[in-house]
């Protein structure tokens, strides 16, 4: 699913010829066949630095960020959702989606992940097979290559802990659905590759990490409850679920966190 109303896949001719007159700038110096470039990407347009991305229907613009009211505005309508009576997971999908506040899921990089910096990619609702479907893959890419991180939101409110300090049937849901994504990651990867054909870029190829398993560039996240359901044995269990099965157990509290400290970076 791609996040904006726009194909990015193209360009008019008036950006087209931007961009032609931009690479020309780039220019600063010739020797023989070498040509030594000074990038002038931040006066690239907002569709062009789409088109030239891998996947430019699900590149997370780090220009955006700099728009600090606007975001902080939907931030603000998003802490609203989630203080209200009625507040679901099904709610929180909808707004993120309805008000383009995209970037609060991927500002989980910039905090509990050390890649993105080069470029960062969202996708919602992703299928995994025929049988699941992540709410979000959120795609990094660092001087390392890409890694991927597989998001399962929850509801904010129900049984999210249990009197004896153990997770509650709202987490425990969300743990399962991950151990299941895992299981069919790890067995047929290398099938996925189709699905991120139809939305790459049609004249790069795709990345190795892309095509063949590498179980190290693979996190999962599930996101329940708030602050105050978090008690020290939770957090225990959170260390030991990160430590043990590569899964980051978070409350919608650190989501805002995240979301608001993100607001005005220089990237994800």
């Amino acid at each position: 699913m791609k996040l904006y109303d726009r194909d990015y896949t193209i360009l008019t001719s008036d950006e087209e010829a931007k961009f032609r007159s931009l690479k020309e700038q780039e220019v600063v110096k010739e020797v023989g066949t070498i040509k030594f470039r000074k990038p002038l990407f931040h006066k690239y347009p907002k569709a062009v630095r789409h088109y030239i991305s891998l996947f430019p229907n699900n590149y997370m613009d780090i220009f955006e960020l700099q728009d600090r009211e606007g975001l902080n505005n939907k931030l603000a309508c998003f802490q609203q959702l989630l203080n209200s009576e009625d507040v679901n997971e099904r709610s929180i999908l909808k707004f993120i989606s309805e008000h383009r506040a995209y970037f609060i899921i991927a500002s989980l990089l910039s905090e509990y992940f050390h890649f993105g910096h080069h470029a960062t990619y969202l996708f919602p609702e992703f299928q995994i097979g025929n049988s699941y479907r992540a709410d979000y893959l959120i795609i990094g890419q660092s001087s390392g290559g890409h890694e991927f991180v597989f998001v399962e939101l929850e509801a904010p409110k129900g049984r999210i802990t249990i009197a004896e300090g153990d997770l509650g049937e709202v987490f425990r849901k969300g743990i399962k659905q991950l151990r299941d994504w895992k299981r069919w990651l790890y067995s047929y990867y290398s099938s996925l590759k189709e699905t991120f054909d139809k939305s790459r870029r049609s004249d790069v190829a795709l990345p190795d990490e892309f095509v063949t398993m590498d179980r190290s560039r693979f996190h999962f996240v599930v996101i329940a409850g708030k602050r105050s359901d978090f008690t020290n044995d939770i957090y225990e269990i959170r260390r030991e679920e990160r430590v043990d099965n590569n899964i980051l157990l978070l409350h919608y509290d650190n989501l805002i966190d995240t979301a608001a400290d993100v607001i005005g970076r220089q990237t994800y």
